[in-house]
């Protein structure tokens, strides 16, 4: 079998391509523009078990099963595109403009991100019959803001509150349309704040950890006391490990959400500093910051519900405490993933 990963040189894109190698026999064409957040170093980072030692992934007898194509998505895939791609069995839609806050300076990179979907799917309804099954990657913020004791579940209604969570929105829309029309095999996947090694350190996580290692005040949204920014985290071997299941239990036409634990930033920010420094954070190396006031367009709470998933059978194999950790003594040891 063959596996199409777009955005495969990604961070989330790249736990997947590793995910892939190490859990299954399929080979893997990887479909990345290589833009600021791609870098083919995620891939030659990777270690691969050899028996009775580690080699990194390129040095392997694993990576004659990638294959890596530019093209950009914004534009339709050429007939010469294709016959670089060849015939594919599955597909796993992971790229995507995704960054909030560069959405709300500037959304119309983000407004490509429907525009790109289509094309993918335009090409794979008419040079790809043989499809069996396509996965559309998405993202909690779809729902909006999440209430107290709220959970949202795959059929709640979508009420994006930024540029980049409306594309996302326009995604699933464009996926699903292709589903009921043209009966392309599409399952569709809602995950959350997603953390790991090789991630890019504009994201808050890694941001956290370059700031403990730099000796820099950490920004935490909220007002402290009242009331923090939080979120469900969940690491990106999870998120693979879930694709791979739902690449055999997953029903055509329908949404999974892929979830992991609820922690506020503070927790987590603490939870990092507790790995590197031994102690939670003192008061004078956090510089509290009105969430809304600061970041319009950024929630308080995004919250999934799991159950739908949990009833077919999975859920994440670690806990967060299991993971996070072991992930922030890996982002120190390797500080040139933080530019630092």
């Amino acid at each position: 079998m063959k596996i199409l990963i777009t955005g495969g040189l990604g961070f989330v894109g790249s736990h997947c391509v590793e995910g892939v190698i190490k859990h299954t026999d399929w080979d893997i064409v990887i479909l990345d523009a290589l833009t600021y957040a791609g870098n083919i170093n995620r891939l030659a980072d990777i270690d691969i078990w050899q028996g009775n030692h580690y080699e990194k992934l390129f040095n392997s007898d694993q990576a004659f099963r990638i294959k890596i194509v530019w093209h950009d998505l914004r534009a339709e895939i050429s007939e010469t595109t294709h016959k670089l791609i060849g015939d594919i069995d599955y597909v796993w839609h992971l790229a995507a403009e995704s960054h909030v806050e560069n959405s709300l300076k500037d959304p119309i990179p983000f407004a490509y991100n429907v525009i790109s979907t289509t094309n993918l799917l335009w090409y794979l309804k008419n040079k790809q019959p043989s499809l069996k099954k396509y996965i559309g990657f998405n993202t909690d913020e779809v729902f909006g803001p999440a209430p107290d004791g709220v959970f949202y579940k795959e059929t709640d209604k979508f009420y994006p509150s930024n540029p980049y969570s409306a594309s996302k929105g326009g995604q699933w829309c464009m996926e699903y349309s292709f589903y009921r029309s043209h009966r392309m095999p599409i399952v569709q996947v809602h995950s959350m704040n997603i953390f790991g090694e090789r991630q890019h350190p504009e994201k808050f996580i890694p941001m956290v950890v370059k700031r403990l290692l730099s000796g820099e005040k950490i920004t935490i949204h909220g007002i402290k006391g009242e009331s923090i920014s939080s979120r469900c985290w969940i690491h990106a071997r999870e998120v693979c490990n879930g694709l791979i299941f739902l690449m055999g239990k997953g029903k055509i036409g329908e949404t999974y959400n892929i979830i992991g634990e609820e922690r506020s930033v503070l927790e987590l920010a603490n939870t990092a500093s507790m790995a590197i420094k031994a102690r939670d954070l003192h008061d004078d190396e956090i510089d509290w910051v009105d969430y809304h006031k600061n970041r319009p367009g950024h929630d308080l709470r995004y919250a999934l519900s799991g159950e739908k998933i949990k009833e077919l059978g999975w859920s994440p194999s670690n806990t967060l405490d299991q993971s996070f950790s072991k992930m922030v003594k890996w982002m120190a040891d390797n500080p040139k993933w933080l530019n630092l």
